[in-house]
């Protein structure tokens, strides 16, 4: 599968007060991937807590009061990116936004709802994060690391671009290293594969063929812009390909 890269932020641009441990560490421990590779990032109660990718909701159990315990308490929430590659784990929240439900897509930045506290325990948002090696929904969950990362820019509104490699090693944070100075030729089938790529969706073997999945993998990214869901990358998604790869850095030939 074709490596991806996806622009992520903190859940916190405001309010974080502390990490309270990382995955491994504490009550983060195997099997489940949401629960050993958790992330808890503190912030008061009623924070507002912020999507920290675009995607879209595949399991939602709203917040029951009635049903808080030590160990599970307020909303959980499920949600992968647009290509189904990669996804994230929330929980401890309440007052999640009306509507919000599977099936919702939500765009990095959303508030998905404010952090609830259930005490003794310190108030504190668990985040978890996964790659799907081959994609959703028969790939292989293998959970990722980015604790340093979304401490490091708590508080902040910098954004994470984070490099998937699809091949079983731990994501790159800041895009991969070098690959950035690429530039991606949009005039040519390959190099339109290889934007969409870049951008976290899925075009496939990146072979210079506009099959069905390069054909499926345009027609989102239309979508995720407003553009005709026509699955041609014709002149306006040409440009907006180019606007896209530009505004991560990324150089761009032929928009």
């Amino acid at each position: 599968m074709s490596a991806f890269t996806i622009d992520m932020s903190t859940p916190f641009p405001s309010g974080f007060t502390s990490g309270l441990g990382g995955p491994g560490t504490g009550g983060h421990q195997p099997p489940d991937w949401y629960i050993e590779y958790g992330m808890d990032l503190g912030a008061g109660a009623s924070t507002p807590v912020h999507a920290a990718f675009d995607a879209h909701v595949t399991k939602y159990s709203p917040h029951d009061p009635s049903a808080d315990n030590e160990k599970v308490y307020g909303a959980q929430m499920f949600m992968r990116a647009p290509n189904d590659m990669m996804g994230g784990f929330y929980t401890h929240l309440t007052n999640v936004p009306a509507g919000l439900a599977v099936g919702s897509r939500v765009s990095r930045g959303d508030v998905l709802g404010h952090v609830h506290r259930f005490p003794p325990t310190a108030s504190h948002l668990h985040l978890a994060l996964v790659e799907i090696i081959g994609g959703a929904p028969g790939g292989r969950y293998q959970g990722v690391d980015l604790y340093r990362a979304f401490l490091d820019t708590a508080n902040t509104g910098t954004v994470i671009p984070v490099a998937f490699h699809q091949d079983g090693s731990p994501p790159t944070p800041g895009g991969g290293g070098g690959g950035d100075s690429k530039a991606f030729h949009l005039g040519s089938t390959r190099g339109t594969q290889e934007a969409l790529a870049a951008l976290g969706f899925d075009p496939g073997a990146v072979d210079g063929l506009d099959g069905p999945k390069t054909r499926a993998a345009v027609t989102a990214f239309q979508g995720s812009q407003g553009l005709a869901q026509d699955g041609i990358c014709g002149s306006a998604t040409r440009a907006a390909l180019a606007t896209a790869l530009r505004a991560r850095g990324l150089q761009a030939e032929g928009g």
